[in-house]
């Protein structure tokens, strides 16, 4: 690849490490270098990571990790990585997370040319509270003002930035979700999938992933997980993530008589194989990322239950393989579920050796073992699906990475003219 100019590069930074962030940035950055735009990322990466960011033709640079939870070591954090992208000297940075915004002002202070600062806040629920949620909420308004320009997924995003700073709000641009739809292959069939990440083979599995939610959405989780188990014997809770607090997710099944029923996953930098194993993901959260999780689910044809008034209900409400529940307690979420599950069992690919071999349907009430591996490893293609049923990746078609690059590099060209 020819070298370019530094100063010439968009660069993107991202304080640590997303799944779903890093999904954004490698659709969008594959459209955006074909585009030939010079692209480069400064993250903690992962081997997939680096893989599809290299075929992309987008470069990698190894950002500072995360030095602590306390303040002292995360604005230490913030200045390792300014320093880092001092050094990259580039034309527009767009900032992923209040850490990443945080070392793209400092940084530019030091620049001769100072460039632009695009910031993707990615609101979690929980950021702002704590014993410093006021600190907090201070050094998040400073930052947000301070950029050039915020970028939100959607109207929900914009609604959860107005508790924080109806100011900014009111000036961030709506870029919508993208994805590619050609996701690397994953050579393992079902059932290895399965063993691998320690998923029971012949359960129905319901999954959320819990490195993005607060409490109160685990256990809205784990609540309706608990209603369904009562009549479903043969289900199975998934909680997948690489920061799982194993003990305080371990006492909040515990205490609802779901340790038999409960999974807790590592997905080991491949959440792509981790949402690739389920029947279906659950998004018990309203905001950010429930929209991304829920297209990378639909790209690998799994089915997603999420909640009313939630950004999934805002992007793919009626879309095929989509369970919207009615309300935001157990009572609907539940529901919800065992309606998508039905779903999931029509679509359900069987090879010609697994006639007599179950669907989803029995398997929710029977305890008996059966290999997945054996029946179900055949890539799901759609000579395998009831005729007229279309695959769930034509939901997540509709939020193509080229829309969303083109809406995203409006906003750069505008803040760039602005300079």
């Amino acid at each position: 690849m020819v070298e370019t100019d530094a100063a010439q590069e968009i660069v993107h930074v991202v304080g640590g490490a997303s799944a779903p962030v890093e999904e954004e940035i490698a659709s969008i950055g594959a459209v955006l270098s074909s585009w030939a735009y010079d692209i480069r990322v400064l993250a903690p990466t992962n081997p997939q990571f680096r893989q599809r960011l290299a075929a992309a033709h987008v470069r990698a640079s190894e950002a500072v990790p995360a030095l602590g939870p306390s303040v002292a070591a995360r604005w230490a954090g913030a200045r390792a990585l300014a320093a880092q992208l001092q050094s990259l000297r580039p034309m527009l940075v767009h900032a992923h997370g209040f850490r990443a915004g945080l070392a793209a002002l400092m940084a530019r202070r030091s620049l001769p040319q100072p460039p632009p600062v695009v910031l993707s806040p990615n609101l979690l629920p929980h950021l702002l509270r704590g014993p410093r949620g006021r600190l907090r909420r201070l050094a998040c308004r400073r930052v947000l003002r301070l950029a050039d320009a915020v970028v939100v997924h959607t109207e929900v995003q914009r609604e959860q930035l107005a508790r924080l700073d109806r100011i900014t709000a009111a000036r961030a641009d709506v870029v919508p979700c993208g994805i590619s739809p050609h996701q690397p292959a994953d050579t393992l069939d079902l059932g290895v999938r399965r063993r691998l990440l320690g998923m029971t083979q012949a359960a129905a599995i319901i999954g959320c992933v819990v490195d993005t939610l607060d409490l109160p959405a685990i256990r809205l989780f784990l609540d309706a997980a608990r209603e369904l188990c009562m009549e479903f014997p043969s289900l199975e809770f998934a909680l997948i993530g690489s920061d799982v607090d194993r003990p305080r997710y371990h006492d909040l099944a515990h205490e609802r008589g779901l340790m038999g029923a409960t999974v807790f996953v590592d997905p080991h930098s491949r959440l792509a194989r981790a949402l690739a194993a389920l029947n279906i993901l659950v998004t018990p959260q309203l905001g950010w990322p429930s929209g991304m999780l829920a297209l990378q689910a639909l790209v690998h044809d799994v089915g997603v239950v999420a909640l009313r008034g939630g950004e999934v209900d805002e992007m793919l409400s009626g879309a095929p393989g989509v369970t919207i529940a009615a309300g935001d307690d157990p009572a609907a979420l539940g529901p919800a579920i065992i309606e998508q599950l039905g779903e999931a069992a029509d679509r359900m690919p069987m090879s010609p050796q697994a006639v007599d071999a179950p669907g989803i349907s029995e398997m929710l009430v029977s305890r008996e073992f059966f290999d997945l591996a054996e029946s179900w490893g055949r890539p799901n293609t759609p000579a395998d699906r009831p005729e007229g049923q279309q695959p769930l990746t034509r939901s997540a078609a509709a939020f193509p990475a080229t829309r969303a690059a083109r809406a995203l590099i409006a906003v750069y060209h505008r803040v760039l003219d602005q300079q």
